[in-house]
């Protein structure tokens, strides 16, 4: 016998039936180019292919003779294309910037995407390929490269490998060794839950293994995250994520379909990377970098520990110059923190190795 539709399941039918038509809808929706003033500005959001897979760009400045500055967002899998213009948006006044979504993450997540194909070696062969294109693009020699947390892998590996192809590499936040890392940052959590008497906290904390090794690594990773977050580590001014997907929401960068899949190229990508991340050791790999090198380290910051930072630093052999940058008001998200600060502080690497590179 077939059952009798009630008013309560119509409705939720008719929801349905509308939520589908809204997402349909949204997966066609772009909005009209945010506004670039200036004769020789450019401001383009379009897919590239990068290793075999369509990847989203976008690329915003005041004038296309200044340099260029590529984004390596964090995650791994953020989405991260409106980062830089709603927080830094002085940067466009004197540099090219170019956001990318990187295959997995925000704009390009696609959930036919080989997961196979998501690794770190994959990564910066994206890496290298979208700077060979804005190299021949834009018909100049280098640009300057910037990551930020999970990109400060591909950012330093770059760096290393092609040094002909970058002004300088600022790190945002660098990854040195996740091994140590992610016992510091589960020290520093059990640590000031003790010291608040957070009983809560300490039950869900004990339970972790911070080599995340087990089965229910990813559960284990996300509880500790969850308590960095509260208690400082993450960033030094907030203490949920909720600007970051306002952000994310607002932008017209993104369609609202592109929201929705947000999580999801979050969760995928962090659970396919972060056990390859986990491996990563650049005290034992990367010992020396061939370009002006700039660290930018939050003094709060025990996402990517301060310390490890530091101590890398002053190991690292760059005989083109090196600088570590300390922000006294920030934990690990610098861009939200100081955001004004680390504008101006962008613009002075460029003023220092640009003019030299005039000159010369």
């Amino acid at each position: 016998m077939s059952e009798i539709a009630t008013p309560r399941s119509k409705g939720k039918l008719i929801a349905a039936l509308i939520v589908g038509v809204l997402l349909f809808l949204a997966s066609f929706y772009r909005v009209s180019p945010l506004k670039i003033d200036k004769e020789k500005g450019i401001n383009t959001l379009e897919k590239i292919e990068l290793g075999g897979v369509k990847q989203w760009i976008s690329i915003r400045g005041q004038s296309t003779d200044d340099p260029i500055l590529l984004f390596l967002h964090g995650g791994p899998g953020s989405a991260n294309l409106a980062l830089l213009r709603t927080q830094c948006p002085d940067l466009e006044k004197h540099f090219v910037v170019v956001n990318w979504d990187q295959r997995g993450a925000g704009k390009t997540y696609s959930p036919t995407l080989d997961k196979n194909s998501l690794t770190i070696e994959q990564i910066v062969n994206d890496t290298h390929e979208l700077i060979v294109h804005l190299k021949n693009r834009f018909s100049v020699e280098k640009i300057y490269l910037m990551g930020f947390s999970w990109g400060t892998v591909p950012g330093l590996s770059i760096a290393a490998q092609y040094p002909e192809d970058i002004f300088a590499y600022i790190s945002v936040g660098q990854i040195v060794n996740p091994q140590k890392a992610e016992k510091l940052s589960l020290d520093y959590v059990m640590r000031i839950a003790h010291e608040t008497n957070n009983e809560q906290a300490l039950t869900e904390l004990e339970q972790i293994n911070p080599t995340y090794l087990s089965d229910d690594w990813y559960r284990q990773l996300m509880i500790e995250r969850k308590w960095l977050l509260r208690f400082g580590g993450v960033y030094h001014t907030l203490d949920t994520y909720n600007h970051e997907a306002a952000l994310l929401f607002k932008a017209p960068e993104y369609s609202l379909i592109d929201f929705a899949f947000w999580p999801l190229g979050s969760a995928s990508s962090l659970k396919q990377l972060q056990p390859m991340i986990m491996e990563v050791d650049f005290d034992e790999t990367i010992t020396q970098v061939d370009v002006p090198v700039y660290f930018f380290v939050g003094k709060y910051d025990f996402n990517t520990p301060y310390e490890l930072i530091e101590a890398y630093y002053n190991e690292l052999d760059a005989p083109a110059g090196k600088k570590l940058i300390w922000f006294e008001n920030s934990a690990h998200s610098i861009f939200w923190d100081e955001p004004e600060r680390i504008a101006m502080e962008i613009i002075r690497v460029r003023d220092e190795e640009y003019a030299q590179y005039l000159r010369n």
